[in-house]
């Protein structure tokens, strides 16, 4: 993660008002978190590690879907964790901690999600990296859901690219000045790279059967398994 969205996140007034915002920029939010509960119900885990669950967006989902389920939520902005157990009411479900996922409990866990951050993370060997701890916290044959926002910058289309996204995020109903930042970071700041580059890095981590399940122009989900 990059200095600058790492003290994005860590400001408290952007922690406080996350959670209305990816559901007005990022095209089937909602959508994308039904499929994220019904692909890990197939295996009905017990023990679920959530990579960059700091808002508390995805867990929301998660814990309705698996009452009976632990879930570790790894995420390296204390204020977005602080803003994560304000939104959840601080559930006995989750045991929260501040850093990446390589400092996370080493499991095995019976399933993993990783939403609305690989993007933030360099492909300068970080990603792959990340993409094996999880892999390795992981039992056999676990289930893997990811989604982010997924575009090729040394593709000649991806001006185009982003600038579909961006328009499809200027009908929302944000703040103006709030809009014009977000769009400067997705433009500048976000290490995202193209879907062919995310199959290969999933591959390289060690996982298979890796189908992609979610498209909202250019945000992408995949399933894949340990």
């Amino acid at each position: 993660m990059t200095d600058r969205i790492a003290t994005l996140f860590k400001d408290p007034e952007h922690a406080r008002t996350y959670a209305d915002r990816p559901r007005k920029i990022i095209p089937g939010f909602d959508g994308l978190h039904r499929i994220m509960a019904q692909l890990l119900a197939e295996t009905s885990p017990r023990q679920v590690l959530v990579v960059g669950g700091g808002g508390g967006l995805e867990l929301k989902t998660l814990i309705d879907a698996f009452p009976g389920a632990r879930f570790c939520a790894v995420d390296p902005s204390a204020e977005m964790i602080g803003q994560g157990k304000a939104y959840l009411g601080d559930p006995g479900t989750v045991d929260w901690l501040e850093g990446y996922v390589f400092e996370a409990p080493e499991g095995p866990f019976d399933a993993a999600t990783c939403l609305l951050t690989l993007h933030f993370v360099p492909d300068d060997g970080a990603k792959l990296e990340t993409l094996k701890a999880i892999r390795s916290r992981l039992k056999p044959g676990a289930p893997f859901v990811i989604a982010h926002l997924s575009i090729d910058r040394t593709d000649p289309a991806s001006e185009r690219q982003f600038d579909r996204y961006l328009t499809f995020g200027s009908d929302s109903e944000m703040d103006p000045k709030v809009l014009k930042e977000a769009h400067e970071r997705v433009r500048t700041q976000l290490n995202c790279v193209g879907p062919a580059r995310d199959e290969d890095l999933l591959t390289e981590a060690g996982f298979r059967d890796i189908e992609p399940v979610f498209r909202g122009l250019y945000w992408c989900g995949w399933v894949a398994y340990a």
